[in-house]
């Protein structure tokens, strides 16, 4: 039955939702072209989602790694999803430009190039130059996007709370309204480019020590909501190997610096591209620049610490250090049962240990761990399914470049480097002494506790209290045998009353005996008959290893 706190929820998202009637009518239309109702293929979701829009492209990109949730044929198809669309007309895109500034257009560019350099769903980029004569790139959303995205994710919102209603399945709801939210979280991120400027901002900060790395420079003072000016780059992709021989670029030592740049990225940063594919990697004088900025990661310090000791666990196969990691970095909806998931993370570790770390696919590590951690009722933050995505992307790309090259093995190196860094061994020898000074006053306090403990103990101020698990076929075994106690110890009862009634006068009688001394007597026989009877019984079972009944 549902709670009111499930009412509740559905009556504020119906009050909010003021669209989803004539959306509803538009998904229903594509639903019957594709004639869904006649069965489904991964290229026919695809088509569907496609054809549904980029709030739907962006569910089927998310939903590509969830193999908790689809078979593993639709999670492939969904990593084709592209998110490409027909080109706004021109004349648009000058009126957003000029809308959005509040101006005419060319106050601010002497000209912006008629084709686009790309069209995307949510915005398409043109090439401009400004007054001073600095050539730029333009990214322009499209009109009207921004609420069209807001109203699917309300729906989506408003169709998971009317399914909580009806759904005993709690894990795959847990899971669709993870899914939801970051949905949600994202597309807000991507829709407002004032994000995408601060992400710009800030990782050409974290890129700055990466030598042969960069990202476009922004123009904060020409950029807004849904206009951002950002550096012109020119250069084929990091794909394009074709091109990259041509103007001399050694695609092995460019992968190999895609690997180590994003896992720096992770690991030192905790600010991290969060679509790292080829389309996304120009390739510029020898020099890799990261563009699309609109989607990026971030781990808060403690988060960061926690991927690093995931990382370290597996370097050095520590499996007690592997599930505190995993159980910080994921949210509980439930009981957890440390110790069966310590073991499922030692077997987990044991089954890579003779494994080359060349070998191992961090992609599918973390989808291992994924599975382990729904058994334990956790699921892990959206922040680190992010960051899952990202590594399985960059393996995909790092094997397609330069099959020699392991990201395990550079996350691996790069783990093993900063353990033996001055900078923390010196905040490990403190954090050693630290423990050793508290263990010391601990073990100062010892006899004094104990004292108090005994004291208390003597005086009765003591109360312990404790939870005992005890197995189901234990408990009913211990019931069977109490309920037989009970009964032989009534038969016993019924012929002592019975013989002390034999010695009385009571009325009325049989043979001179009190009737109801021999309804005693006959009752404490036939319940001794049937105690012996069942003793007999299990004994019997027991020796011939009988399921006992």
């Amino acid at each position: 039955m549902a709670t009111f706190e499930e009412l509740i929820n559905v009556a504020a998202i119906t009050v909010h939702d003021k669209t989803s009637s004539k959306r509803m009518g538009e998904i229903l239309r594509i639903m019957r072209h594709y004639q869904v109702t006649k069965g489904m293929t991964p290229q026919k979701a695809v088509d569907i989602l496609e054809a549904l829009g980029p709030t739907y492209v962006k569910i089927g990109q998310l939903a590509s790694n969830r193999t908790d949730l689809l078979p593993a044929s639709y999670c492939q198809a969904f990593e084709k999803l592209q998110d490409n669309a027909t080109p706004l007309p021109y004349d648009t895109v000058l009126e957003c430009i000029s809308s959005a500034y509040g101006r005419p257009w060319d106050e601010v560019f002497v000209t912006i190039s008629e084709k686009p350099l790309g069209a995307a769903s949510i915005a398409q980029v043109h090439k401009a130059t400004l007054l001073d004569g600095t050539t730029v790139a333009v990214k322009v959303r499209r009109p009207g996007i921004k609420e069209q995205m807001m109203e699917d994710i309300m729906l989506m919102k408003h169709m998971l709370a009317i399914l909580e209603l009806h759904s005993s399945d709690q894990t795959i709801l847990r899971s669709l309204d993870n899914m939801v939210k970051e949905l949600d979280r994202t597309t807000a991120n991507e829709v407002d480019f004032r994000v995408e400027l601060s992400n710009l901002e800030r990782f050409r900060g974290v890129l700055a020590d990466q030598e042969g790395v960069t990202c476009p420079r922004p123009y904060p003072r020409l950029s807004c909501e849904s206009v951002l000016v950002m550096e012109y780059v020119v250069g084929p992709t990091i794909d394009d190997v074709a091109a990259l021989k041509a103007q001399g670029d050694d695609v092995l030592i460019l992968a190999n610096r895609v690997a180590q740049s994003y896992v720096s990225q992770v690991l030192d940063y905790g600010f991290f591209h969060a679509d790292p594919h080829a389309g996304n990697l120009i390739i510029r004088d020898k020099e890799i620049v990261w563009i699309d900025l609109g989607m990026v990661g971030t781990l808060t310090d403690g988060d960061r610490r926690l991927v690093q000791d995931m990382f370290r666990a597996v370097a050095f196969n520590n499996g007690y250090l592997l599930k505190e990691a995993v159980v910080g970095l994921s949210t509980s909806y439930g009981e957890v049962d440390h110790g069966a998931l310590l073991a499922k993370m030692d077997q987990l570790l044991k089954s890579y240990g003779t494994a080359e770390v060349k070998d191992i696919n961090i992609g599918v590590v973390f989808g291992e761990v994924v599975e382990i951690l729904r058994t334990q009722n956790l699921v892990m933050k959206p922040s680190v399914s992010m960051l899952v995505r990202g590594f399985m992307t960059l393996e995909g790309l790092i094997m397609h470049l330069a099959p020699t090259i392991s990201v395990a093995d550079v996350v691996n190196k790069h783990v093993l480097h900063e353990e033996f860094q001055p900078k923390n061994l010196e905040a490990k020898a403190v954090a050693v002494m630290a423990q050793t000074v508290n263990s010391l006053e601990s073990l100062s306090k010892i006899p004094t506790q104990v004292a108090d403990t005994l004291d208390m103990l003597d005086k009765g101020q003591l109360t312990l209290k404790g939870n005992i698990d005890i197995p189901d076929k234990m408990l009913a075994t211990i019931y069977a045998m109490a309920g037989r106690l009970s009964l032989a110890i009534i038969s016993v009862g019924l012929f002592l009353g019975s013989s002390i009634l034999c010695t009385t006068d009571m009325e009325p009688r049989f043979l001179e005996v009190p009737i109801l001394g021999v309804l005693g007597y006959i009752g404490a026989f036939v319940l001794g008959v049937y105690v012996i009877w069942r003793v007999i019984v299990t004994r019997h079972v027991m020796e011939n290893n009988e399921k006992l009944k």
